[in-house]
């Protein structure tokens, strides 16, 4: 198992998930039921792909992506 502390900007809250070894950014949005087209993952200040393996006890930001206009 790893553990990775995740900042959730639309919640402003942050936590510390377990997921299973070999856990990428779109099993953390899952087990976060966030759907994967409308949130982006960031570590360390930039932006990681959803099939990224996460690394243990590292810190990941979950921002909602928002579109809109004319």
């Amino acid at each position: 198992m790893l553990r990775v502390t995740v900042e959730t900007l639309a919640a402003h809250r942050e936590q510390v998930l377990e997921l299973p070894n070999g856990a990428t950014g779109f099993d953390l949005l899952k087990t976060l039921h966030f759907a994967p087209d409308a949130h982006l993952l960031v570590r360390d200040e930039a932006p990681i792909p959803l099939d990224e393996p996460l690394r243990d006890g590292e810190k990941i930001r979950v921002i909602p992506v928002v579109s809109g206009g004319k």
